[in-house]
């Protein structure tokens, strides 16, 4: 992280330019200069964080009376924030999911979500992400916990242009949102993509034998690569990238199971709880008749020490694992005789 990087073209107008001169950041450093850059244009924003600045923020350096960084006191950060926030301040409060989530539970559900505080709980390693640091710090009921409190949105970009969009959108958006991020992970989609639009699923790829709905960095990248894997055996895959869990895009998972024959969720959360059940729901809500196949951490802790890659394959979230999860439950087009008719000559 370095507040010092120097371009000549401006992030707010030119996502895609300054991140081709960036190729180096992570979606979280992106996140960072989003916020200081944004910040810019409204002098509520200020931005506060549980013991992860460590100098050169770039939020601090643009912005030093708007920036606090406040130690490892996550509850204390929140009760602050929705404080600032209840005085016409928009807030970031920043930390790991794990703490930011789950140390800091009630004060999300009171101060934040209850009081409809205007507090954007920004949280780094989402997930497994972070690896060798061990369950302590992977954070995979996150999604479930927040999806569950009222008033509160909840979204997960899938790269570092959704989530300049996403700080962007959060910023403007009057209410509390959960905004959750990755570790190290450096993602950069080379795809076309409709505008970002809080509470709207993105359609990256058009099919129609499987729905893939997708939610945050992980989830959407190994989506795409599943989809890439199935063509080559002829099943066709549409890919939906559900950036916000909360409010959910019901209109989307109503159309996508229209089109196809199987629902697959991926994301990187317990089963339980997140984009699956969200999903799930939906389809016993609205009728919808699809059997729903639900990727993701299989309800259980992982107490292995390695890198994100390797948990992630652990948990079967790679391309080839979850296109072959596909091709072993995708229900196969019947095959119905054809009847002979009588022909006249």
């Amino acid at each position: 992280m370095s507040a010092s990087l120097e371009s000549t073209v401006d992030l707010a107008w030119a996502p895609e330019a300054w991140l081709a001169a960036h190729p180096e950041l992570s979606s979280r450093l992106v996140f960072r200069h989003a916020a200081a850059r944004f910040a810019e244009e409204d002098a509520r924003v200020v931005f506060l964080e549980a013991d992860l600045g460590g100098g050169g923020d770039p939020f601090e350096a643009r912005h030093p009376q708007r920036y606090f960084n406040l130690g490892i006191c996550e509850a204390t950060m929140l009760d602050m924030a929705c404080g600032l926030a209840h005085g016409g301040h928009t807030v970031i409060a920043h930390s790991f999911a794990a703490f930011g989530v789950m140390r800091a539970c009630e004060q999300v559900r009171l101060n934040l979500a209850y009081a409809r505080a205007n507090v954007k709980l920004v949280c780094d390693y989402g997930g497994v992400a972070g690896a060798f640091f061990g369950p302590t710090h992977h954070a995979i009921e996150d999604l479930a916990v927040l999806r569950a409190m009222p008033n509160l949105t909840v979204v997960s970009p899938a790269d570092g242009l959704e989530t300049v969009h996403a700080t962007r959108a959060m910023l403007q958006h009057d209410g509390p949102v959960y905004l959750r991020l990755g570790r190290n992970r450096v993602t950069r989609l080379d795809i076309p993509r409709p505008p970002f639009e809080l509470g709207r699923a993105a359609l990256l790829r058009e099919g129609d034998d499987v729905g893939l709905l997708a939610h945050g960095e992980v989830g959407v990248s190994v989506a795409l690569d599943a989809a890439k894997l199935l063509d080559a055996q002829g099943v066709s895959a549409r890919v939906l990238n559900v950036h916000t869990l909360k409010p959910l895009d019901e209109e989307a998972v109503r159309e996508t199971a229209a089109r196809t024959r199987l629902l697959v969720t991926v994301e990187e959360h317990n089963v339980l709880g997140g984009l699956g059940s969200a999903v799930c729901e939906t389809v016993c809500s609205l009728d919808l008749q699809r059997r729903v196949l639900r990727v993701g951490l299989q309800d259980r802790y992982d107490s292995r020490a390695g890198s994100h890659e390797a948990l992630l394959k652990g948990h079967g979230l790679e391309g080839g694992q979850v296109a072959e999860r596909i091709l072993g439950v995708l229900p196969r087009t019947p095959v119905f005789a054809v009847e002979s008719a009588t022909r006249r000559d």
